[in-house]
């Protein structure tokens, strides 16, 4: 008669959330990295854009979002001067731009390690 092998296979749960916690953490690297990328790029009159250029997380998301309230004022124009035309071209899709910067080379490994 033939023996039956078998196979136990455990979840190891503290690594599986450090996996998780490791992810989130370069999400978040990473999305400071654009913000600070995407307010150098932005167009600069008085600066309340850059300002608004923020890093939020939205449930398992982590966004980079411009626009908003700065202080008193309202800067709801963020997508518009995104979009352009902007009186200096090179400012324009101030995002955009800033995401192809930072995620342009080896991103994968810069931000997430050992996770890729």
């Amino acid at each position: 008669m033939a023996e039956v092998a078998s196979v136990r296979v455990r979840w190891d749960d503290k690594n599986i959330s450090l996996i998780n916690q490791r992810a989130i953490k370069g999400l978040f690297q990473m999305g400071f990295d654009i913000a600070a990328q995407a307010r150098s790029n932005a167009p600069y009159v008085t600066g309340a854009l850059r300002a608004t250029i923020r890093v939020e997380e939205a449930g398992d998301n982590v966004q980079v979002i411009a626009g908003g309230s700065f202080g008193s004022r309202r800067v709801d124009y963020a997508w518009k001067r995104e979009q352009g035309p902007n009186r200096n071209p090179l400012t324009e899709h101030y995002l955009e731009n800033a995401t192809r910067m930072i995620v342009n080379g080896n991103y994968m490994q810069k931000y997430f390690g050992d996770l890729t």
